[in-house]
């Protein structure tokens, strides 16, 4: 397993692995030795490539309003749109259930997206996109509720 793949999966930041890489040399090794999809199934945790199922109950509002009921959702999805509602009890729903290195980094590749683009465009309308994804306002809202987590 690569190091950018412990980080997501185990939910630890870099420079800790990196200690471990230097301080904790078999529990590093044992890592690196492990095979990623093992890992994964090992400790029941999803990718952000990875369809779940999606339960409506577990957050404030549907947002998925095609059914009330339970259904086959991306992660990447859920993130993205629960990210999109700025709901503080959502957003703290979503570091619970998919770790706070998995919704920090769809936040930072949804803005990414956004700001390469160079606008937003809503009801025909286009709001253009100055300077840098992690100066806005919105990001940095949500960057607070996830490190609140």
């Amino acid at each position: 397993m690569t190091q950018q793949q412990m980080s997501k999966l185990l939910d630890v930041p870099d420079r800790t692995l990196r200690d471990w890489k230097k301080n904790r040399s078999r529990l590093y090794q044992l890592l690196e030795s492990t095979e990623y999809q093992e890992a994964k199934e090992k400790i029941n945790v999803s990718d952000v490539n990875d369809i779940v199922t999606f339960n409506p109950s577990d957050y404030t509002y549907n947002l998925f309003w095609q059914t009330n009921k339970t259904s086959s959702q991306k992660v990447y999805s859920i993130i993205s749109n629960y990210l999109s509602s700025m709901n503080y009890d959502d957003v703290k729903t979503l570091c619970l259930k998919y770790g706070k290195t998995m919704v920090k980094s769809v936040l930072n590749d949804k803005y990414k997206k956004m700001y390469a683009k160079g606008y937003i465009s809503t009801n025909g309308m286009d709001i253009p996109l100055l300077g840098s994804y992690n100066k806005n306002e919105l990001y940095k809202q949500l960057i607070g509720i996830i490190n609140d987590c």
